[in-house]
């Protein structure tokens, strides 16, 4: 990926606020994927019974979604999202990575992976997202 086009990624998602304390970071790009990933602090991201909240996990894969449809359109937000937890994640460290697959006028269709810091898989998403302006 290009380092231009990188730090361009980060000054944009520098004024998301929320993801920033959340402590989630762009980790990797490249041409048809985005990872970000974040060191889960127990006293801020953890449920009552000791595992990840579902919404650290959420807000990663969202995040993912746009760092990745960012990059390839113009300014896209989520329409809409369908999400399966499918395992709690209990390690210190979360990454989650998307990739788009298909897009159409101003409509994209990504496919995001939640991993926990040991590679397992613990959420899937696909996201639909709305493209505001075509290139």
């Amino acid at each position: 990926m290009n380092e231009d086009k990188l730090h361009e990624l980060e000054k944009l998602f520098q004024k998301d606020r929320y993801v920033a304390l959340s402590g989630i970071k762009i980790e990797e790009v490249g041409d048809d994927y985005a990872t970000v990933g974040a060191a889960v602090r127990p006293d801020e991201h953890m449920n009552g019974v000791g595992t990840v909240q579902g919404g650290m996990l959420y807000t990663a894969a969202d995040f993912a979604f746009a760092v990745l449809t960012n990059m390839l359109h113009p300014t896209t937000v989520t329409q809409t999202a369908t999400v399966t937890y499918i395992r709690a994640a209990k390690t210190d460290r979360i990454s989650a990575t998307a990739r788009e697959l298909a897009c159409s006028g101003h409509n994209c269709v990504v496919e995001v992976t939640v991993r926990d810091g040991e590679g397992v898989t613990v959420m899937t998403g696909l996201f639909n997202g709305f493209i505001s302006a075509k290139k």
